[in-house]
């Protein structure tokens, strides 16, 4: 699991044009403790750290445990930004997308 975590951490930080260093600073972590999380080599991590890195990467801690498949960053920015909008706003572009893939 927290490969997979280290992963989309990666994939979220090189989305956003940020360096380790840089994140690191954002969320009170160390440099090395993001570089040896992106790697997978952690055995254990605090949600609330998790969690510091989460929001430094403008994501929410519930992203690292979605489905493998929706863990990139853009699916991941689609689905926060859909979560911000009201309920019919949000139907009426799930609909859009849908007949977008039928195209």
């Amino acid at each position: 699991m927290l490969e997979e975590i280290g992963i989309t951490i990666r994939k979220q930080r090189k989305s956003l044009n940020m360096t380790i260093e840089q994140l690191a600073e954002k969320s009170g972590s160390s440099p090395s403790l993001i570089s040896i999380i992106e790697r997978g080599k952690l055995d254990n991590i605090k949600m609330q750290k998790l969690n510091d890195i989460a929001v430094a990467l403008n994501l929410q801690l519930s992203d690292f445990f979605l489905n493998e498949n929706l863990q990139d960053p853009d699916t991941l920015n689609l689905i926060n930004y859909l979560s911000t909008l009201p309920e019919d706003k949000r139907r009426d572009i799930a609909k859009l997308i849908m007949k977008l893939k039928n195209l």
